[in-house]
């Protein structure tokens, strides 16, 4: 799916939201942030004005903790926008970057419930 006019499309209207899969191949974040699976990002005119999009992805200029980073979002990785008054999610983030769903846990083995009777003497 083309991303770049639905990102145009909430841009024209304010900042937008990116929800960004940080294990997609191509994300260039702080290393602190690589540590979520997921982290949300808000980019526009104010938060960063050198803010550039194309048909591969979004990359801004945005401080952290004083330092500034060069951030780069791949559209791939982009997996939720959001402004003032509407969400798109966009479906199936795990088949954009070729990794496998991750396994449920095994449902843990019921324990024994012990008899409801007791011996009175």
């Amino acid at each position: 799916m083309n991303k770049l006019p639905v990102f145009e499309w909430f841009a024209a209207q304010g900042d937008v939201l990116v929800t960004v899969n940080t294990s997609v191949a191509g994300v260039d974040i702080p290393s602190r942030l690589r540590q979520q699976e997921v982290v949300d990002f808000i980019l526009g005119e104010t938060p960063t004005p050198k803010m550039t999009a194309d048909e591969r992805g979004v990359s801004a200029a945005m401080r952290f903790g004083g330092a500034l980073h060069e951030c780069y979002f791949p559209w791939e990785a982009i997996i939720q926008m959001s402004g003032q008054d509407s969400v798109i999610q966009f479906r199936n983030p795990t088949a954009a970057t070729g990794t496998e769903p991750r396994p449920r846990p095994a449902p843990a083995a019921p324990k024994k419930k012990k008899p409801d009777l007791r011996l009175v003497k």
